[in-house]
């Protein structure tokens, strides 16, 4: 435990991210209960001696340009074991939506923020649906892994406020991503702001923050049907 303690602080240090010892303590907790959870079901691939740099870390690489956003809540998109956006509402202090619309991750995500005593709210339902409730609700949208950044965009558009900022935790997007993320972005009334590569210890494969603004309204009708952002891109 002392050890993970030690990788958790010390990584962060090294990526400049401020973490006090409450905070390093509850980024701790998270990650046994996700140890804990993974004996029951698959809550994620990811082997505990690795899940310090593949999980906390890697999450926090999105700390800057959540800072950054307009003050509000943020949601996280496809929250799974609750990466990125358990780390980074324990270490920005924001108020935090997790999207998960499968029932049993969503249960966890529901014990681990009552656990850590999140400003947290878990919607286990589709991010479309999502944004029918909470239209313009949110000064930022994460995501992590979850799919292309079309798609991410489109998904992100309606969740958004006027200025807010969709940030994806992404490896090495190739340039016919970012070209169609744009196209994308230029048809949800988004524009891409930033392509950041990020060095995150313990990682040595590529990673690459990149931010869209939402800079006006979109010329589609969003969100469309579940599902469609990811079976028929807009682009």
């Amino acid at each position: 435990m002392t050890e993970r303690l030690d990788e958790i602080t010390n990584g962060l240090a090294r990526m400049g991210i401020s973490c006090g010892p409450g905070e390093a303590a509850a980024l701790l907790v998270h990650l046994r209960l996700v140890d804990e959870a993974n004996a029951s079901f698959n809550l994620t691939a990811i082997a505990p001696g690795d899940s310090v740099a593949m999980h906390v870390l890697d999450s926090a690489a999105a700390v800057p340009f959540l800072d950054a956003a307009p003050e509000g809540d943020f949601a996280d998109l496809g929250s799974g074991a609750g990466f990125p956006g358990i780390p980074l509402a324990i270490l920005t202090g924001r108020s935090v939506t997790l999207v998960e619309s499968v029932k049993k991750k969503a249960a966890f995500l529901e014990r681990a923020a009552a656990e850590l005593r999140l400003k947290a709210t878990v919607q286990p339902v589709r991010a479309e649906e999502l944004a029918t409730e909470r239209r313009g609700g949110y000064s930022a949208v994460t995501a992590r892994a979850l799919s292309s950044l079309p798609s991410l965009v489109e998904l992100a558009s309606p969740l958004l406020c006027v200025g807010g900022v969709l940030i994806c935790l992404k490896g090495r997007p190739e340039d016919a991503e970012l070209a169609r993320g744009d196209a994308a972005a230029a048809l949800c009334g988004m524009v891409r702001t930033e392509t950041s590569a990020v060095i995150v210890p313990g990682i040595d494969a590529a990673r690459t923050v990149v931010v869209f603004r939402r800079s006006g309204k979109s010329k589609l009708v969003l969100p469309r049907r579940n599902g469609m952002a990811q079976r028929q891109p807009i682009v």
